[in-house]
């Protein structure tokens, strides 16, 4: 199990702040060369329909655009567009 990270996310627009953080973890454990799996539920979700999560943003953090994971070392979402 070490070297893998599972993050719970039920947060999006609703509080920005945990939102983020989430994806700042998942980012910071994916360049570290960690496997990465998000798991979302409940507003959580919302954040993988499409520009959906464009406007989330909290002060303090970089925009969403650098706190995407890297498509080079994570898989790509096998949920529908």
């Amino acid at each position: 199990m070490a070297g893998k990270f599972v993050i719970s996310l039920t947060r999006a627009k609703d509080d920005a702040d945990r939102a983020t953080v989430a994806f700042v973890v998942a980012n910071a454990a994916v360049a570290g060369d960690k496997d990465v799996v998000m798991f979302l539920s409940l507003e959580g979700v919302r954040l993988s329909q499409k520009g959906y999560a464009d406007d989330v943003h909290e002060s303090g953090f970089a925009d969403r655009k650098s706190t995407r994971l890297n498509s080079s070392h994570s898989q790509q979402s096998r949920m529908p567009s």
